[in-house]
């Protein structure tokens, strides 16, 4: 452990293993640290849009029938609805399934790939501090590390952005949601689930689910913190309307999202950060695993290229995000506070009319066939698998 690394990414899971597995793949040498022994348990929805099935495929080879196999897939559904705590508000089909996961599994499956890519990684050991500028990373029982580069994919509470002076965090934690979720046996639930299940106008910003697992129901809630929201409270009235007996219950899991507080410029130093580090989830409906997976490989493919030659890696990561990446969060936060304001004044009926307008493009939009800017076609322009 006394070696000096190329890159050294801080947190192993989506946006640290994209970026691994990128860099190893050039020939980089690449430490992982994650605080975490894999498969952990990892509060998520755990679902996989279109664009999120496209770019597992390119930078880890794996599609759906390769992940099913796993046991990652758990369910899959091209169906959907939208509900108020009274009525049914949307409901149809999509040009494209929603694939649900295991995200213990899916993270597990996806640092085996970095694994093979010739990344070292080390489970177990948390970082604890971080000099963007020279490099070294200081974990938790005190030990140095160097790196020409530090890839900080250490999530919503992360350690490298937390050594970057520019970044105001109090303006990034008014922008972090409050999540809870909870996962109980598909026969407890009141009624078969078999599509994605949204439930709005409850909170002034945010929103509920019920998302199928296979044997299992995903159920939670997800909002901004308001003065008068007490959110364990608000959960069990939600469990109230959903008719969830508390009995069924094991236990109840927190985790803060960010829900807005995407960063525009998550470069200091020779430090970039990626996925909920840099705030990297869109907006209206909080999905994280495709933006961690797309920043994680900007970030790792312009530090690849930096080392091969000697530029720096900063402005080309920028180009990226700003060209691809942040036009789709930009629009997706405008879209969702029209949403919600809408809600507040008419209602949440207010959303039947929305999506009768333009169910099917709305569809792609989420999928990522469309884009949150106005529904213009999006070409993600996506690597080949292996390259």
């Amino acid at each position: 452990m006394n070696d000096i690394f190329d890159t050294i990414v801080c947190g192993g899971s989506l946006a640290g293993s994209a970026a691994a597995v990128t860099l190893a793949r050039q020939g980089a040498s690449v430490l992982v640290l994650d605080k975490a022994e894999f498969p952990r348990s990892k509060l998520c929805g755990g679902l996989l849009t279109w664009k999120t099935i496209q770019i597992l495929n390119a930078l880890f080879g794996e599609t759906p029938e390769t992940l099913r196999r796993e046991g990652i897939i758990r369910y899959v559904s091209d169906r959907y609805a939208i509900r108020s705590f009274t009525a049914t508000l949307a409901e149809g089909s999509l040009s494209y399934p929603f694939h649900f996961t295991d995200r213990a599994e899916l993270d597990n499956r996806l640092l085996y790939h970095v694994r093979r890519a010739g990344a070292r990684v080390r489970e177990g050991e948390e970082v604890s501090g971080c000099d963007p500028d020279s490099g070294e990373v200081i974990l938790k029982d005190g030990r140095a590390l160097r790196a020409r580069y530090i890839i900080g994919a250490d999530g919503a509470h992360s350690t490298v952005r937390a050594a970057f002076p520019e970044v105001n965090l109090n303006a990034m934690r008014r922008l972090t949601a409050a999540t809870i979720e909870v996962k109980i046996l598909a026969g407890d639930f009141p009624e078969p689930v078999d599509r994605p299940i949204l439930y709005v106008g409850f909170m002034e910003a945010g929103y509920g689910w019920v998302f199928p697992n296979g044997d299992h129901v995903l159920i939670g809630i997800c909002g901004l913190r308001r003065r008068d929201t007490h959110f364990a409270k608000l959960f069990r009235t939600y469990l109230d309307v959903l008719g969830v007996d508390p009995a069924v219950l094991s236990y109840q899991r927190g985790h803060p999202l960010p829900y807005g507080s995407f960063l525009h410029d998550p470069v200091h130093g020779n430090a970039l950060l990626a996925g909920d580090a840099g705030g990297y989830v869109e907006p209206l409906f909080g999905e994280g695993i495709f933006y961690a997976l797309s920043t994680g490989m900007y970030a790792g493919r312009a530090v690849a290229r930096s080392l091969a030659t000697g530029i720096d890696p900063g402005p080309e990561y920028l180009r990226d995000l700003h060209h691809t990446i942040l036009p789709e969060l930009r629009g997706s936060n405008t879209l969702r506070w029209f949403l919600f304001r809408v809600m507040k004044l008419f209602g949440p009926g207010s959303i039947r009319r929305f999506v009768k307008l333009g169910a099917g493009p709305l569809g792609d939009m989420v999928h990522g066939k469309r884009s949150y800017h106005w529904l213009k076609k999006k070409d993600w322009r996506f690597p080949q698998p292996g390259e």
